[in-house]
């Protein structure tokens, strides 16, 4: 029998040693990986995030330079040719398109003061044209309002003071907008400036008629205006503009008789203020169709162009607006912000609700019956409460008191402005210092004593530049205006 022993301590210790060596290694392989991938990171973050910050400061830059056509030398350069470099090739090129769009606006712009050059508003210390015009006499109150929506339009108001009893008065709507319904407006005025400046004349000539009968026949003559209406149409139906026309009416009023000839082509209703009934009415006018849609030849054929004579008293007023007023539309939003249909329970799906809508609807229209409601108001020196249907703020009160008036001409538009400017803000909690509306001083300076709630809804005031026209408050945004604002109003005294 032999027995063997051997010793394992020196093999424990060589693996024990060999184990250490391995942990080391594979220690010093992590260190160095994690640090290689720490240092690979870092590089990449500068590759990848550098230009990612180079592009969010050209973005934001283009966000706050507020007159665009100054980055016309602005170019985001982040020097990749990556997914990166294409976005800021993309932003680049949007850029440049802001800077022609700006051009552009800034164009029309000037074309919107030279189109106002056409209308009878009245000017600023500046020589600046306004959004007003104003005809005080013994016998007339003339009031006018304009303001466009979006640069150049075709909307358009006038008056003349013809003697010392007739004066002409205008509303014109173009269909469309921009440049060419500007060009079709401006033609229209230059018609009905150029026809009353030959009806003085003929006045003067009727006037010298020694002959009472002779001259009488001769006065009713003088008064018609449906040649111009005709004259109006044919320009426009020979231009053969496509889609456009234009819905007008034109009237004389006679101071001395209180008699207003009216001639209307396209309008169908007449808005008037009735003093003794102390509210407003709506007369039917012919049926003509709007003027350049049909030759003037198919228009004696059916109806032609009639004109009407409507007799006002003391205190009755003739508005004469387009449908900016009317069509002025809010939409009906929920407590997070978010655009929301009418389902106002008890109302069927597509019947009318609250005269403004129908249920299904996601917004609502100023509407005419607002706008009768706010002039009678105004002219009876009542109260009147805004009532938006759907508001965001169920408890929301919009409340102006009329009491203080004096019941005049100017304060019925003026007033109508300011609530159709109410009936489109949005008062939204998450509204902040770069949320802003811009108000017109008259108009502000009527809310701030008319309007119950405006301290509520207009707290956060900049002052204003010297000779600005308008008022900007923060923590408010606005429905945006569609459509021109025109409004032309004559009372007989």
């Amino acid at each position: 029998m032999v027995r063997l022993e051997v010793k394992t301590d020196a093999i424990n210790k060589q693996i024990d040693d060999a184990i250490a060596t391995i942990l080391r290694t594979a220690t010093l392989i992590a260190l160095a990986a994690i640090a290689l991938g720490v240092l690979g990171a870092v590089i990449m973050a500068n590759i990848t995030v550098t230009p990612i910050r180079k592009l969010a400061a050209g973005v934001a830059k283009i966000r706050d330079t507020e007159r665009k056509e100054d980055l016309k030398e602005h170019v985001i350069e982040v020097g990749t040719r990556d997914e990166i470099g294409q976005l800021a090739d993309t932003v680049n090129q949007m850029t440049q398109g802001l800077v022609k769009a700006a051009i552009a606006n800034n164009d029309l712009l000037v074309g919107k003061d030279i189109q106002k050059m056409f209308l009878p508003l009245e000017k600023d210390a500046m020589d600046r044209k306004g959004t007003t015009a104003e005809e005080q006499t013994a016998a007339v109150e003339i009031y006018g309002y304009y303001e466009g929506a979006k640069g150049v339009s075709g909307d358009y108001f006038d008056f003349k003071k013809l003697d010392d009893t007739h004066y002409a008065l205008i509303k014109c709507d173009v269909a469309g907008k921009g440049v060419p319904a500007a060009l079709i407006m401006v033609e229209v005025a230059t018609l009905f400036i150029s026809y009353f400046r030959d009806w003085v004349k003929r006045a003067e000539k009727v006037r010298a008629i020694a002959d009472p009968k002779a001259r009488q026949a001769a006065e009713r003559d003088l008064e018609r205006i449906d040649q111009l209406v005709f004259t109006i149409n044919d320009m426009l139906e020979e231009r053969g503009f496509k889609g456009r026309f234009a819905a007008l009416t034109i009237c004389i009023f006679n101071a001395a008789t209180g008699v207003a000839t009216v001639c209307n082509a396209g309008d169908t209703l007449m808005h008037i203020y009735e003093a003794a009934g102390r509210r407003m009415v709506q007369k039917k006018l012919p049926d003509s169709p709007a003027a350049g849609v049909f030759p003037s030849m198919l228009v004696e054929m059916k109806s032609g162009f009639r004109q009407i004579p409507q007799k006002l008293v003391r205190g009755d007023a003739i508005f004469l607006f387009t449908d900016g007023f009317e069509e002025a539309n809010r939409k009906f939003r929920n407590a997070g912000g978010e655009v929301v249909p009418c389902d106002e329970p008890g109302v069927k799906e597509g019947e009318i609700h609250g005269g403004t809508h129908k249920r299904g609807e996601s917004e609502e229209e100023f509407g005419i019956p607002r706008i009768e409601a706010i002039i009678d108001a105004v002219f009876n020196r009542e109260k009147y409460t805004l009532v938006r249907y759907h508001p965001r703020d169920p408890s929301e009160r919009l409340e102006f008191d009329f009491t203080g008036c004096e019941g005049t001409v100017k304060e019925a538009v003026i007033g109508l402005v300011a609530v159709e400017k109410v009936f489109r803000i949005l008062r939204d909690p998450d509204a902040g210092p770069d949320d802003k509306i811009s108000v017109e001083t008259k108009v502000d300076e009527f809310l701030k004593t008319r309007f119950v709630q405006y301290d509520d809804y207009f707290g956060h005031r900049m002052e204003p530049q010297k000779g600005a026209t308008s008022v900007t408050f923060t923590h408010l945004r606005e429905e945006e205006q569609y459509d021109d604002l025109t409004i032309l109003v004559l009372r007989k005294k």
